[in-house]
């Protein structure tokens, strides 16, 4: 899962971007290029306004990429108007070609959840690539990965996602910078995985492979703050229509439970 092309929502709002400085660590190890894009709006500017007001963010992210550009990472920018912001990252996605998005990630409640269409959950459901929602500055020293494998469910769905989440644990596997650990979720008895099987999908020792029976949100959430994960990674089966507006997946669920980052694969 080399990524060679990632975007980085960068938040208006605030000094502080952690998606950003994260984008700057994954590229200086990957090589990937990096395109930085805001949108904002206001909706008593005038033309004039509009116009000085992206003028002045262009000069931000500019002095904001200077840091990356020092360590001779490929960097663009790009502002946009538009009140619809959500759905203008994911065109920007879609129209820069981006193999990742990255976007840093703060607590909602679970009212402003459902009551109001977040950012975090457009991304989610629209983009058709990664999307990694960064809390807090990455610990480049040890990284503790907890990745849900549903093996019992719909193998047309879940087989890919599956593979995409073991493509990516793959990675660390095995290195000494990080511990990878898999969890299952199943509701009732009926629907335990076989331990054996799983073990074999995920490819390490039985010790990190952990099976639980409740709801998949409680169950993920409880085993990352048991291992004390700092990324935990969930297959997104992204949805539309209006299935998307009565229900929630998992990678949704958790968003505010968890204190770490998520990794939504596609």
């Amino acid at each position: 899962m080399k990524i060679d092309n990632i975007l980085v929502v960068y938040d208006p709002t605030t000094a502080d971007q952690p998606a950003l400085n994260r984008a700057a660590v994954i590229a200086e190890a990957e090589g990937s290029k990096v395109h930085v894009y805001s949108c904002i709006h206001s909706d008593t500017s005038s033309i004039v306004d509009e116009q000085e007001a992206v003028t002045a963010q262009e000069a931000t992210l500019a002095e904001a990429i200077k840091p990356l550009q020092d360590k001779g990472i490929a960097v663009s920018t790009e502002v946009e108007w538009d009140k619809d912001w959500y759905q203008a990252v994911v065109k920007a996605v879609e129209r820069n070609g981006s193999e990742a998005v990255l976007k840093s990630s703060h607590r909602h409640s679970k009212g402003q959840r459902r009551l109001n269409k977040t950012s975090d959950w457009t991304l989610i459901r629209d983009c058709a690539c990664p999307v990694l929602l960064v809390k807090s500055e990455a610990n480049r020293d040890h990284r503790k990965v907890l990745a849900a494998i549903d093996i019992s469910g719909n193998k047309e769905v879940y087989g890919e996602l599956n593979d995409n989440v073991l493509s990516f644990c793959k990675r660390y596997i095995g290195t000494e910078n990080a511990d990878v650990d898999f969890i299952n979720a199943h509701s009732d008895l009926a629907g335990r995985p076989d331990r054996g099987t799983l073990i074999r999908t995920c490819g390490v020792d039985a010790s990190r492979v952990h099976i639980s029976m409740g709801d998949p949100d409680d169950v993920i959430v409880a085993k990352a703050e048991e291992l004390g994960a700092n990324l935990v990674v969930i297959g997104n089966s992204a949805r539309s229509g209006l299935s998307a507006l009565m229900n929630t997946n998992t990678a949704e669920k958790v968003l505010d439970k968890l204190d770490c980052d998520l990794l939504a694969l596609t």
